[in-house]
């Protein structure tokens, strides 16, 4: 009799773990698609009339922040003409949302050799290059977008 009561209440908390799990996963997917605007349709768009002026303003869905852009660089040491390093910018709106379809451009230097992976963004504002170098040194890393420099820049050192 105690076995039957040991093995059911055993069932029961593993039915309970499992349905425990299975609502933690649609919390996260839920929680995964409230932040995607292209299924909710949240692009910030506002305007604004005033009765004694007819002006309006737009705020376009796909407009850089180039404070909420940033670099990422990793490793951030490696070795000269041997290794790599991965250098991904992330070019985001005011909303902290990807901005698709920008082309970035890596700062030059003539130590450093830049291999483009995809110099346009993705749909995550992403874009990514690899960099090595002839030269050992500390070098920072900046990116531009339409022309203008991002206000975070990355320090990678060769060796």
């Amino acid at each position: 009799m105690e076995e039957e009561n040991a093995k059911k209440n055993s069932r029961t908390l593993i039915t309970a773990l499992i349905l425990l799990i299975v609502f933690v996963l649609i919390l996260i997917l839920f929680l995964y698609l409230i932040r995607r605007p292209a299924l909710f349709g949240s692009f910030a768009q506002s305007e604004t009339t005033s009765s004694t002026d007819t002006t309006t303003s737009v705020i376009t869905p796909q407009s850089i922040s180039f404070d909420n852009s940033y670099l990422f660089a990793s490793p951030l040491k490696a070795a000269v003409n041997v290794e790599r390093i991965r250098i991904t910018a992330y070019i985001l709106d005011g909303q902290g949302m990807g901005v698709t379809g920008k082309e970035v451009v890596l700062g030059e230097n003539e130590a450093i050799r830049i291999y483009p992976i995809s110099g346009v963004t993705d749909a995550s504002g992403r874009a990514t290059f690899d960099i090595s170098s002839s030269q050992a040194g500390l070098f920072t890393i900046e990116a531009l977008v339409n022309g203008k420099k991002l206000n975070q820049r990355v320090t990678v050192t060769f060796n």
